[in-house]
């Protein structure tokens, strides 16, 4: 489910990070800091003491370490507890910049807590290219069900797109990153060369991944949404299979346009259903909507370019096509729905594991982009990673006006000769208002002379 168009450069960063509440900082589970050397605690059992400092830090009963700090500090000692801190971290990825998608759903801010280390996630699709320059860092039990062998190698490109957004090789010096870039990719090949598949073969992906590890399932595939297709005996009893062994699901919406459901598998009830937005955080014109739809996450749009770099704005990873690895934007609710199945594996690193609590926090903590509350054009609303790993709800500040730093979207900026900045109307090459032989009183091409 995607649309596609080659890549290259440049972009605005758009960063999301307005907390209405703040969660209480991470810190070292059974530990609390004291100052003092380990002699003054006689009968407390010591982890390890600082000499530069002076400070000791004891073990205490996980749960009970506010009670801890608080009980030294009425014996006069200086206590707290064992906060954590992490490097800022950002990536030396050449073209991180041009990727607009991650910064909508709070990357940065959420790679300081989780990058899905040690989550498995299968990618059900047309598999993944062993050809790639960048790739994936780490890729476990691939399997080609359509052929029926262990070469899961991607003849499509859909495949590789989809995996990279999950967990592209990051922070490497070369190409694009991925959101969960600590996560591993279990590529499942499920569709053939043309994108296409069926039933059986999807439903035998679903039951070789639960049984082979992984704990999240992006299936960026469906039914056209207009047949209302909402059960399957075969498919239904797969998804269930994965619900009841712990196992996230997370399904494309489909870009069939439709306002009253969503594609199936998407639909079913146990499965998370992504539809797409666009550069300025609206849902896209193709993506289905209505019964069934949870939440939305960046699928592009490479028919607009609204930040003014240039080139469309759809998600940008790294693929295999026409015989070559290049970096490619893509949009479509197949580039959406490995975006939330990325911050599921997020959150499982976190230890929120269950497709249940990955549900409820994920949508808990999505940015209305419309009614508030739940509405069928957006679901619950818009993902946001760090909010969700930190169980806090953010606001979503108006996004910049199409043309980049064009203030009234006129598509003239400033630099090149908006005299008026705030006016759509006023720009060099608009037309009277009033036509060829009226006057609409506005010095239109700004040379200080009334247009007539």
């Amino acid at each position: 489910m995607y649309h596609a168009v080659i890549l290259v450069l440049s972009s605005v960063l758009l960063f999301l990070f307005s907390t209405l509440s703040f969660a209480e900082a991470p810190f070292q589970s059974g530990q609390v800091v004291v100052n003092g050397a380990p002699e003054d605690f006689p009968n407390a059992s010591v982890i390890k003491y600082l000499p530069h400092a002076n400070l000791t830090v004891l073990s205490t009963t996980v749960n009970t370490e506010k009670k801890a700090a608080h009980f030294w500090r009425g014996k006069g000692r200086k206590a707290s507890l064992n906060f954590t801190v992490s490097k800022q971290l950002t990536t030396n990825d050449p073209y991180y910049s041009f990727q607009w998608h991650f910064n909508v759903v709070q990357a940065e801010a959420a790679w300081d807590i989780s990058v899905g280390s040690g989550v498995t996630v299968a990618i059900l699709d047309s598999g993944l290219s062993s050809f790639l320059e960048d790739g994936v860092a780490c890729i476990t039990s691939p399997v080609d069900i359509v052929n029926n062998d262990l070469d899961a190698e991607d003849d499509n490109g859909h495949g590789s797109h989809v995996s990279g957004t999950v967990a592209q090789n990051s922070d490497n010096g070369v190409g694009v990153a991925g959101l969960a870039f600590g996560a591993c990719i279990m590529p499942v090949k499920g569709l053939d060369s043309a994108g296409s598949g069926d039933f059986a073969d999807i439903a035998d992906g679903i039951y070789y991944a639960v049984n082979h590890g992984a704990k999240v399932i992006n299936m960026s595939l469906g039914t056209n949404a207009r047949f209302a297709l909402k059960s399957d005996p075969i498919m239904d009893a797969a998804l269930d299979y994965a619900f009841n062994n712990g196992v996230t699901v997370v399904a494309a919406s489909g870009n069939d346009g439709h306002r009253k459901n969503v594609s199936y598998p998407a639909i079913y009830p146990s499965v998370i259903a992504v539809g797409a937005t666009d550069f300025n955080n609206n849902v896209t014109r193709y993506s289905n909507q209505g019964t069934g739809l949870d939440m939305v996450a960046p699928g592009g749009d490479t028919s607009r370019d609204r930040n003014g770099d240039g080139y469309s704005d759809g998600v940008l990873q790294e693929t295999y096509l026409n015989g070559s690895s290049g970096y490619y934007f893509f949009d479509g609710t197949s580039m959406a729905s490995p975006h939330v199945a990325a911050a599921a594996a997020m959150l499982i690193s976190h230890g929120i594991t269950t497709p249940q609590e990955i549900f409820e926090r994920l949508t808990s903590t999505s940015v209305d982009l419309g009614e508030i509350g739940f509405d069928s054009k957006s679901g619950h609303g818009l993902l946001q990673v760090h909010s969700a790993l930190l169980g806090e709800v953010t606001v979503l500040p108006e996004p910049p006006a199409e043309g980049g730093d064009d203030v009234d979207g006129d598509s003239w900026s400033v630099e090149n000769g908006d005299c008026d900045d705030h006016n759509a109307n006023i720009y060099p090459g608009h037309n009277d208002s009033k036509g060829r032989w009226g006057r609409d009183g506005v010095d239109n091409d700004c040379n200080g002379i009334i247009d007539g």
